[in-house]
């Protein structure tokens, strides 16, 4: 069968060319070759295709019918090719990152586009939520995290760190008695981010106090929301430092106790351990990692 298609696909070029020789100039086969494969399908077909001389060419009525098939098939096998080739081409390697909303707008983010721009055969499909993602259930290739992980059976790096700002706005400050020690901010209502947890530990040389919020005004899962929220004076918040840095330099948000430091949060890139040594998924954890 595939030596008939090949003798199909040979006639069909004669027939295109006028000539025998032209169609081997055509293939790059000799004109024996081309001879050899017309007289196949004449002897299997039982007819004569051509009728031919050294000078002369033309088709029998049975070869006219029979080219309108074998012209048919190169057509069907063109189209297919470049099908297939177009649909190569566009098809991109999927990767589905979750990253934290938090984390949006800071550097960490910076690197994945930079990882997207570099990397035109991968479509990355992005997740961004300040929950973090189960990778297993919503089928995740790898996540960036911060802050302490969960015992898992996942592999981790770490890739960065942001600390931690226990922050107000003037306006609410304000309002306040100046504070000077963690046990001052007892009274002030608080402006709660769920994934922190409940207790921030503030650390000022050998001291380390966690405030003991009486008043927690709002809880959100969403960093913005909670920024939003102090922005407005509804409260005093603890907000990564990356996501706030314009409002410190502004003023529009001041740090409560600056003589106090927050906690260290890092920043981790996760995945799963049956992850190859070859995939695109290490190719990215590569990336984050530099």
């Amino acid at each position: 069968m595939i030596d008939n298609l090949k003798s199909m696909a040979v006639f069909a070029i004669v027939v295109e060319e006028k000539s025998f020789r032209g169609a081997a100039a055509r293939l790059s086969l000799s004109p024996s070759v081309i001879s050899h494969h017309v007289s196949l399908l004449e002897k299997r077909l039982g007819v004569a295709l051509i009728y031919r001389s050294t000078r002369a060419f033309s088709l029998t009525d049975e070869g006219k019918r029979f080219y309108k098939n074998a012209k048919s098939m190169l057509i069907a096998a063109s189209d297919g090719l470049a099908e297939f080739s177009e649909s190569s081409e566009q098809q991109l390697t999927q990767l589905r990152v979750a990253i934290p909303e938090m984390l949006s707008s800071t550097p960490v983010f910076n690197v994945i586009n930079e990882f997207a721009q570099n990397n035109s055969g991968v479509q990355l499909l992005l997740t961004s939520s300040d929950i973090p993602t189960n990778l297993v259930k919503e089928t995740i290739d790898v996540a960036i995290r911060i802050g302490k992980l969960q015992d898992s059976e996942l592999k981790a790096k770490k890739i960065g760190e942001d600390q931690l700002s226990v922050v107000a706005s003037p306006g609410y400050i304000k309002t306040h008695k100046k504070p000077k020690h963690p046990s001052d901010l007892a009274d002030w209502k608080r402006i709660r981010f769920s994934p922190v947890p409940l207790e921030i530990e503030l650390r000022k040389g050998s001291s380390c106090i966690s405030p003991d919020w009486k008043k927690v005004a709002v809880v959100s899962d969403s960093v913005h929301v909670v920024r939003q929220l102090a922005l407005a004076g509804i409260g005093v918040a603890g907000i990564p430092e990356q996501l706030i840095q314009d409002d410190l330099k502004s003023g529009r948000l001041k740090r409560v106790l600056p003589d106090w430091q927050g906690p260290t949060l890092d920043i981790f890139v996760v995945w799963h351990k049956n992850v190859s040594a070859r995939s695109v998924t290490r190719s990215f954890i590569n990336h984050m990692s530099q």
